[in-house]
C-alpha cells in the first residue's frame, strides 16, 4: 500500500513505535472486508459524493455561461466602438459665374454618417487628423475615416464628366484600420466600412444623378444608361491599415497569448510551488505512484509557510519571465522593447503570484476554486485579448477593471504594438499590477493572525465513520 517513513523522535529512541495503521481493538483497517466497509460507510453519505460533483458542475457551468456568453453575439454586444472621423473637405463651387452655389458634400456625409451609426453600438467622434492619429497611438480608438480636403469637388468634377471628354479623379473616402487592438476590432472596422459604402453612395449618388438629370435634360442631352451606372456609386472607400504589424505579432494576437502565459506562470506557479512546498515541509503527505510517505513536520508557522511561497514565487517570476522571452525571440515573436517586456512579466507573474499563494493560505483547499475563477474563468473573457470589451457584454467590461488578466493584457499591448506608451494602457497596467502585489500582500498577513490566535497546521482526530 506504501511506505511509512518514522518521525526523528522514533529514530532516536530505537523503541518501534506502534504501527498507527492497527486500530485499538485490535483489528486491521488495511484488510479487505474492512476496507469494503469503510468505502461503503462514505457513499452511504451524500456529503461525499454530492460535494465534489457541485464542485466541478458549478465551476465547469460559471466557465461555459463566461465564455460562450461573452463570444457568441458580438455584433449584439458591440457598444462604445470608438472611431474617430476627420472631415478635411474645403467645399466646391457650382453654377455659373452669375448664380454660383457653394456645396460641401463632406458635411452631408459626415451627418449621414452619425445618423447611421445610432443604435450599431459604434460612436463616431468628429475630431481633426492630428487628433485622430493621437487616438490611434494611444489604443483610445480602433480605427479612424477620413473624408480628404478635394472631396466635394472630386464629386462635381465626376458629375460634370457625364459630358465631358477627360476623366476625373474619383472621390476617395479613406478608412484606416488598427490590428494593434484586435483581429475582431478590425474585422468590426471593415464590415463598418462596408455598411459605409453603401450608405454613402446610395445618398450622394442619388443627389448626383438628380443634378446631372436636369442638366442633361435642360441641354437636351441624353441621360444614358451607363452615366446612371457611373453615378450610382461615385464614391470610392479606401480601407487600409493605419499602422501595420511585422511578421511575428500574430496578427495582433501575440500580446493577448503572452499575456496568457504569464497569468498561467503566476496562477499554476503558485499552485504547484504550495502543493510542493507544503509537502516538503511535512503539512501535506509526499506522493508520487505508490510512494506515499509523511515527511517530518518542520515547526513553521503558517505566515512563515506563506512568506517562504512567496520568495519561491519571486524567483519563479525572474526565471520564467527570462524564459519566455528566451522562447519568444526563439520563435521570432516580434518584441520590439524585449527589456520593458521582461521587467513588467516579473512585475505580473510576482503579482498573480503572490495574490494565489495568498488565497490559498487564507482560505485552504478552497482558495484553489477561488484563484480558478478570479484569474482563469472570468479573466480570459474579459481580458479584451481575443475580443474586444466592446463587443463583449457589459460586465465583462465592468470585471476587467479589477481582473488582473485584463490589466496585463494592456501591459503587453502597450510594450508590444503601442511602443511602451503609457496612456495606451501601460501606466494603468502597471499600476493595477503593483496595487494587487499590495493586495496580495496585506491578504497574506491573514495567515499572521491564524498563528497569534493559536490556529496552527495540526491534524485533528476524527471519529471514524460507524461501519456497521
Amino acid at each position: 500500500m506504501g511506505q511509512h517513513e518514522k518521525s526523528d523522535d522514533e529514530k532516536h529512541d530505537g523503541v518501534a513505535a506502534p504501527d498507527p495503521a492497527i486500530r485499538p481493538d485490535g483489528s486491521d483497517p488495511r484488510s479487505s472486508g474492512v476496507m469494503m466497509d469503510s468505502v461503503m460507510a462514505l457513499l452511504r453519505s451524500p456529503r461525499f459524493w454530492l460535494l465534489p460533483i457541485a464542485a466541478v458542475v458549478g465551476v465547469m457551468s460559471l466557465l461555459a455561461v463566461s465564455y460562450l456568453g461573452a463570444i457568441v453575439n458580438p455584433q449584439r454586444n458591440l457598444h462604445d466602438f470608438h472611431i474617430a472621423l476627420v472631415n478635411e473637405d474645403t467645399g466646391a463651387v457650382t453654377g455659373s459665374a452669375q448664380q454660383p452655389t457653394r456645396q460641401v458634400f463632406g458635411k452631408q456625409v459626415v451627418d449621414g454618417m452619425l445618423e447611421g451609426v445610432k443604435g450599431t453600438g459604434i460612436v463616431l467622434d468628429p475630431v481633426d487628423r492630428s487628433t485622430a492619429y493621437d487616438r490611434l497611438n494611444s489604443a483610445q480608438a480602433f480605427a479612424m475615416v477620413i473624408i480628404p480636403p478635394q472631396f466635394s469637388q472630386h464629386l462635381i468634377d465626376v458629375a460634370g464628366s457625364s459630358v465631358a471628354l477627360t476623366k476625373p479623379a474619383a472621390p476617395t473616402i479613406e478608412v484606416y484600420s488598427d490590428r494593434r487592438s484586435g483581429a475582431f476590432a478590425s474585422a468590426v472596422t471593415n464590415q463598418f466600412a462596408d455598411r459605409l459604402r453603401t450608405q454613402v453612395n446610395e445618398k450622394v449618388g442619388g443627389q448626383l444623378t438628380d443634378q446631372v438629370r436636369t442638366r442633361l435634360e435642360q441641354n437636351k442631352v441624353a441621360f444614358t444608361g451607363a452615366i446612371q451606372v457611373a453615378l450610382a456609386a461615385p464614391v470610392v472607400f479606401e480601407v487600409q491599415e493605419a499602422s501595420p504589424l511585422p511578421d511575428g505579432a500574430a496578427g495582433g494576437l501575440s500580446a493577448f497569448y503572452f499575456t496568457l502565459l504569464l497569468i498561467l506562470a503566476g496562477f499554476t506557479g503558485a499552485m504547484v510551488v504550495h502543493s510542493m512546498v507544503d509537502s516538503a515541509s511535512g503539512f501535506t503527505p509526499y506522493e508520487a505512484g505508490p510512494i506515499y510517505r509523511q515527511r517530518f513536520r518542520h515547526p513553521i508557522s503558517r505566515f512563515g509557510t506563506v512568506v517562504t511561497k512567496w520568495w519561491i514565487m519571486f524567483l519563479v517570476a525572474i526565471i520564467q519571465s527570462s524564459l519566455y522571452l528566451l522562447i519568444a525571440w526563439a520563435v521570432g515573436m516580434y518584441m520590439p522593447n524585449a527589456f520593458e517586456l521582461w521587467m513588467f512579466s516579473v512585475l505580473a507573474i510576482t503579482a498573480v503570484g503572490i495574490t494565489a499563494v495568498a488565497v490559498v493560505g487564507v482560505f485552504g483547499p478552497p482558495g484553489l476554486i477561488v484563484n480558478l475563477i478570479f484569474f482563469v474563468i472570468l479573466g480570459l473573457p474579459s481580458s479584451g485579448g481575443a475580443l474586444p470589451l466592446e463587443a463583449s457584454p457589459r460586465i465583462f467590461g465592468v470585471l476587467a477593471h479589477v481582473l488582473p488578466m485584463h490589466q496585463v493584457y494592456l501591459g503587453v499591448r502597450s510594450i508590444t504594438y503601442f511602443d511602451g506608451s503609457f496612456t495606451a494602457g501601460l501606466g494603468s497596467a502597471i499600476l493595477m499590477c503593483v496595487i494587487g502585489l499590495v493586495l496580495g500582500l496585506v491578504l497574506g498577513l491573514v495567515t499572521k493572525v491564524y498563528d497569534a490566535r493559536g490556529l496552527r497546521r495540526e491534524h485533528v482526530t476524527a471519529s471514524a465513520p460507524n461501519a456497521a
